[in-house]
């Protein structure tokens, strides 16, 4: 990784000494603050940040991705005036980002948005974090690609039927197949992984009572497909007093997100001094 960033300062032709900071989102639980990482790269006692700035010589800063896009879609996306915003990232994972009272709000240890690592199925399904029935397990890329593979193999077709082994179908060739080629059974599979993420979503909007929801991430380039079973699903388990008051958009900026979430975190950092 640091190699690839010295690659690019190198190619970039701007002068290392004008740089003035790197932010790395990494997934996972990352302690902003003192720069550590608890989900890859905890192999030494130095906080992660400080070994990849002794590399590529420029302060460097470590966030959570899902942060970074919120961040991103708050300061330069769908966000107008609203200043309570919850952003749910739903790819290969999923977690979720939030702002309060136009703050991003990192908990006391800096872990908050671990949406996906609560306990709410009973499935006997091993989540990566360890854990059985995890949200993410029902809910995330890794849950539609599970879900496809095994519809394919109990003789359900696809568009994608016969192209590729099943074991080579990736997450990519199932949104492709959704946005492109609108296949019946991988559409069936994210409205049924929609309607489940807007039914827990619901506990988190009576909870909170956010002015916005942003669904962002990989499978939210379904666009209506996830959002239309998410909406019906808010609106049926939420509170109607709560979810009438807030709105259900698209993340507009996509892959991006990230990238200029962490510019703007990088910011607050060095000129701010906003944690």
């Amino acid at each position: 990784m640091c190699s690839i960033i010295n690659r690019f300062v190198d190619d970039s032709g701007v002068p290392r000494e004008k740089i003035i900071g790197a932010c790395i989102n990494l997934s996972g639980r990352i302690n902003s603050r003192k720069g550590f990482s608890y989900s890859y790269f905890f192999f030494e006692e130095k906080p992660l940040s400080e070994i990849i700035e002794s590399e590529i010589h420029i302060k460097t800063f470590l966030e959570n991705d899902t942060r970074a896009m919120t961040y991103g879609e708050y300061n330069n996306g769908v966000v107008q005036n609203e200043k309570d915003v919850i952003f749910v990232n739903i790819g290969w994972g999923v977690g979720i980002g939030i702002v309060s009272n136009g703050k991003l709000y990192y908990g006391k240890s800096g872990y908050s948005g671990e949406f996906g690592h609560s306990p709410v199925f009973d499935n006997e399904i091993i989540c990566h974090c360890g854990k059985k029935g995890c949200l993410e397990t029902e809910i995330s890329g890794i849950a539609l690609e599970r879900k496809f593979k095994k519809a394919l193999e109990n003789g359900s077709t696809s568009i994608l039927s016969g192209k590729k082994a099943i074991d080579d179908i990736t997450i990519d060739d199932i949104l492709a197949a959704i946005t492109e080629n609108e296949d019946s059974l991988s559409i069936e599979i994210i409205d049924e992984i929609g309607s489940k993420l807007g039914r827990y979503l619901s506990m988190l909007i009576n909870i909170f009572n956010p002015e916005l929801v942003i669904l962002g991430g990989a499978l939210a380039d379904t666009g209506m497909y996830l959002r239309l079973p998410v909406r019906t699903n808010i609106h049926k388990y939420s509170l109607s007093l709560v979810s009438l008051d807030m709105e259900l958009k698209m993340s507009s900026l996509g892959s991006k997100a990230g990238i200029i979430g962490a510019c703007y975190i990088l910011r607050d950092k060095l000129l701010y001094s906003i944690e």
